[in-house]
């Protein structure tokens, strides 16, 4: 049986997607097919902690892993004419393959880095990520992807005069994924402070992207994917079990739900877990398994560091 890319990641949400709208509302996340090239992203600091809220001159690095369904495998340097995130008012932030780079990871190896201007507008940044394969289609045409943010004010990529203390240090390039084979399942994923932490204090802002916690923090995992073989994005009309596992404690379940503003919602993976007070300190894998109503199987390792 063949099994997804395992990466390291977080961020953000993405991919290629339909350009046609969903009518319903909730709609699952980005669309019900994902067409033509498959995108995850995060943003980072350049040690790999990540984060969604950053102050006027902070550096913010893009890093990203792409899939071509057509041939169920990573997109490489090779394969791309171009792969770079388009930010407001902005020039373009072009993306380098070196999983070595500040921020970059072997499971997300494409980055780029936005130093925000001091005179950028405080808000939300709706950033956009394209790419486009060398290889053409059956068509023709060269195939494309793009990478959006989820709708989850919290969670989007935010400019703040007085961010919130950013915990670090984060999970930085090495700590899992691979950047080739053959795949069945391609995976989003990323992780959360949770608003109802148990044995620490709630953070200033609930909600917010990271991969550093502590103790008695919650940690939510958000996840959203397709099947390769059919572009169908992963609902609970066609995924027969998606789980969670952590060394040493009990599996939990992910919940396929409406998450988001009123009005704006989307429909994504997700559950909580919280650390507990023994939990042993360093990096832990949180291994994501979903297993489609198809048979075909995928897994995905976020790493987290825990602190004191």
């Amino acid at each position: 049986m063949k099994h997804i890319l395992v990466v390291v990641a977080a961020l953000t949400a993405a991919t290629a997607f339909t350009a046609t709208a969903v009518a319903a509302n909730p709609a699952p996340f980005p669309a019900p097919k994902v067409l033509q090239l498959f995108v995850a992203a995060q943003t980072v600091t350049p040690d790999g902690s990540m984060g969604n809220i950053f102050a006027p001159g902070s550096t913010v690095v893009f890093r990203a892993y792409a899939v071509d369904p057509a041939t169920k495998t990573a997109i490489a340097a090779k394969d791309v004419r171009y792969f770079y995130v388009t930010i407001p008012n902005q020039p373009n932030v072009k993306l380098k393959y070196d999983a070595s780079a500040p921020g970059a990871s072997k499971g997300l190896p494409w980055t780029g880095q936005w130093t925000i201007p001091t005179s950028y507008p405080a808000g939300t940044v709706a950033f956009r990520m394209l790419i486009q394969a060398k290889v053409k289609d059956k068509a023709g045409k060269q195939r494309k992807g793009q990478f959006i943010q989820m709708p989850v004010s919290s969670a989007m990529l935010t400019v703040s005069s007085a961010p919130p203390p950013l915990f670090s240090p984060g999970v930085n390039a090495g700590a899992a994924g691979a950047g080739s084979g053959t795949l069945d399942l391609a995976l989003y994923v990323d992780t959360v402070n949770g608003t109802r932490p148990s044995g620490a204090a709630p953070r200033a802002v609930g909600c917010t992207q990271t991969n550093v916690y502590k103790r008695g923090e919650q940690v939510v995992v958000r996840t959203w994917g397709s099947e390769l073989a059919t572009n169908d994005l992963l609902t609970s009309d066609n995924v027969k079990e998606a789980h969670f596992s952590i060394a040493g404690q009990p599996d939990v379940v992910l919940n396929w739900g409406a998450h988001g503003a009123a009005g704006n919602q989307v429909f994504f993976w997700s559950n909580a877990w919280i650390v507990p007070a023994t939990f042993p300190l360093g990096e832990t894998p949180i291994h994501i398994v979903f297993t489609a109503e198809s048979g075909k199987t995928g897994s995905y390792d976020q790493i987290i560091n825990v602190i004191p």
